[in-house]
């Protein structure tokens, strides 16, 4: 019995370790755990005994502090999936879970987890943003920047002070009845696949505003920081950041979430 109990746990982690871009478990740093090494650099953060996974997480203050990755890798380019734990301490405007981006914004590929513009009577909406070049012009998936609800929404609502398991999946082959649109600007955006959102395990948020990531390197890839200087900086706790370059499972994504500290 004992064997085959560590040969489920083997073969999970294998399925865990697959296509795996990027892993940081916050036990005593900000290293990456998968085979690309891209460590990151704690500014500003410091790492707490407060987890959702393992031992350690990382705290950020809200003032100026962030965990930054390397420059000029790709980490995006198609499928992919994001996994996080998030304890907010606050919900600020326009504050990120995520941002990797140019180091001159709105210039080229870029993905944007952030905390977006409320909804009438609602907090901590969660919003995802793209960026790609088409036409040799960056454009955004947000189309109308005031649309109700909002483009980048993800019909979830996010609460302070509460460990959350968060998973963002984008499926590119996943059918986009919008296709070719045109923004506000009258630049063409061709919106594709789909993001879906997922929270403690479950399917919460569909969103069809996205675009699919194209294999160029992006240049400010941070944790809890945005690229737009006025933006405020994240404040919470975050543990067990993992980027994929394929669709999760909806299996994997339980696996992942029952990883959490009992």
């Amino acid at each position: 019995m004992l064997s085959l109990w560590i040969g489920s746990v083997s073969a999970q982690e294998n399925r865990l370790s697959e296509c795996l871009v990027l892993h940081v478990d916050f036990e005593s740093d900000a290293s990456d755990r998968s085979l690309n090494q891209y460590h990151g650099i704690l500014h500003g953060a410091v790492i707490t005994n407060d987890a959702a996974v393992g031992n350690q997480a990382v705290y950020l203050d809200g003032v100026d502090a962030y965990v930054a990755f390397p420059e000029n890798q790709v980490y995006f380019s198609g499928d992919y999936s994001i996994n996080i734990w998030c304890k907010m301490e606050s919900l600020a405007l326009w504050s990120r879970i995520l941002d990797f981006n140019q180091d001159k914004p709105m210039s080229g590929n870029a993905v944007t987890w952030l905390i977006g513009r409320p909804a009438e009577g609602t907090t901590g909406n969660l919003w995802l943003d793209q960026w790609v070049i088409h036409n040799d012009i960056a454009v955004e998936s947000i189309l109308n920047q005031r649309a109700t609800p909002a483009d980048a929404y993800l019909n979830y609502n996010v609460a302070e002070n509460e460990w959350l398991h968060l998973v963002v999946i984008y499926d590119s082959a996943a059918e986009n009845p919008l296709g070719l649109q045109q923004n506000t600007k009258g630049e063409d955006v061709p919106l594709e696949g789909v993001v879906t959102l997922y929270v403690n395990g479950e399917k919460k948020g569909v969103n069809i505003h996205c675009l699919k990531p194209q294999p160029r390197p992006t240049s400010s890839n941070w944790l809890g920081r945005s690229r737009f200087a006025p933006d405020p900086y994240y404040k919470g706790w975050m543990d067990d950041f993992r980027i994929y370059n394929r669709v999760l499972t909806e299996t994997e994504i339980h696996d992942l979430y029952h990883l959490r500290n009992k």
